[in-house]
């Protein structure tokens, strides 16, 4: 299934890296693929509902956390205890292996002495769970390499798993969309929400980004191989899907699926300080016509500028002589000439230059210098300036769905 060097880094990965949770698990039976689910503060039917939707080759892998005692949450721990037979109630680890439904293995990160610290999130949560779901893949119990990672409250289209098949990618996103609220002030509020990270996506694409995917972490999938490679999801209260996705696009193509799409929850709850929950009741009630709510599509010119530039860079001085005095000023900002002429100064070759260059120009940085030209004179637009960007006249190019955005543009 692995060439030597991905079996290699995936030995040194469990060995080294993963978390001890899984350690011990074992299961007499195999599976085609496999989901993994953080759940926090969860309602039972939701996750029910979406077990009982899973075919019945497919493994779900339920991290059910909390950072501190939560009766809910030990309420959504006992109802799946009562579908499982082993090893006994509140163990750190029960499985349900019956022939007729999905398998599902829950983990118990809700109780004293298993919380899941604060500050660690829902980045640990999934990481115990995906690191599961590598050892089971290395011992053939999954037979699919691909980490699928999902919410409880989602809602995966039927062909979700054959969408995504074993290929050289580091990872993959699915289309999504979220369920509109019935307020109709909700409505615009999500509709803006998608908008704003079509936005940036769809700028980051023209740009000529390899970070232009949505970064949510209910639509990823990854690559087992390559999870071990960049060492798992980081252990992150919030962000964790974007520097995963960050650090794979480092490594390999993100594909994006252009299927059916995954429909995620317009819940408003403010669990994590960035998150659509947070995002959303930003944009509540907004005017429109007069409040700049969106990233400057010139921004991304001149981040098309730069990523040409460091892509056929031969020297440090050639990338230092770039005529654009924003990009510059960025430089000037950002103290990265220096980073580069060590990058110079490490790599013997032009082509491993322009890769060195481009792998610390990642998302992370791209997003600081979209802010810093932000912050100098590229000043936030409003909803109909926004509407007039290059990738804004070809839908079929953004995360968007069409319908949506023409719901939008009658706003504008």
């Amino acid at each position: 299934m692995f060439s030597h060097r991905q079996q290699t880094a995936i030995d040194q990965y469990l060995a080294q890296y993963s978390e001890p949770d899984g350690f011990e698990i074992t299961l007499n039976r195999q599976f085609a693929q496999v989901l993994v689910i953080p759940a926090y503060s969860e309602r039972p039917a939701t996750l029910t509902r979406l077990w009982a939707e899973m075919p019945t080759d497919s493994l779900l892998i339920l991290v059910i956390n909390a950072p501190a005692y939560h009766p809910k949450t030990l309420a959504l721990l006992a109802h799946f205890e009562a579908f499982c037979t082993r090893p006994g109630p509140h163990a750190s680890w029960q499985t349900s292996l019956q022939k007729h439904k999905a398998g599902l293995v829950v983990i118990n990160r809700c109780h004293p002495g298993a919380y899941i610290p604060e500050r660690q999130g829902v980045g640990l949560a999934r990481k115990i769970g995906a690191d599961i779901a590598l050892k089971l893949i290395n011992e053939g119990i999954v037979q699919t390499p691909i980490i699928h990672s999902t919410d409880a409250d989602a809602h995966l289209p039927k062909d979700y798993f054959t969408q995504t098949q074993p290929s050289d990618a580091a990872g993959w996103v699915y289309a999504y969309r979220h369920r509109l609220p019935t307020p109709e002030h909700l409505k615009t509020a999500m509709r803006l929400y998608e908008l704003k990270l079509s936005h940036f996506t769809g700028g980051l694409r023209w740009a000529g980004s390899r970070f232009g995917h949505a970064s949510l972490g209910s639509i990823i999938a990854v690559n087992a191989a390559a999870y071990a490679q960049v060492r798992g999801f980081p252990k992150r209260a919030t962000g964790e899907d974007f520097y995963l996705l960050n650090k794979l696009a480092k490594i390999g193509p993100i594909i994006r699926h252009e299927g059916a799409r995954v429909v995620l929850s317009p819940r408003l709850s403010q669990r994590v300080p960035i998150g659509t929950g947070t995002g959303v009741r930003a944009l509540i009630d907004q005017n429109l016509e007069k409040t700049p709510l969106f990233y400057n599509p010139e921004t991304f010119v001149h981040l098309q500028a730069l990523l040409a530039a460091l892509a056929s860079a031969e020297t440090t001085d050639a990338i230092k002589a770039i005529a654009s005095t924003k990009i510059q000023s960025y430089f000037t900002n950002s103290h990265c000439l220096s980073t580069f002429r060590k990058l110079e100064a490490n790599t013997g070759r032009q082509a491993h230059f322009q890769r060195a260059l481009l792998n610390w120009f990642d998302g992370f940085q791209q997003l600081k210098f979209i802010h810093h030209l932000r912050d100098l004179d590229l000043p936030d637009v409003t909803l109909a300036q926004v509407l007039q960007a290059p990738w804004f006249q070809s839908p079929e190019v953004l995360d968007m769905s069409r319908d949506r955005l023409e719901r939008i543009r009658d706003l504008a």
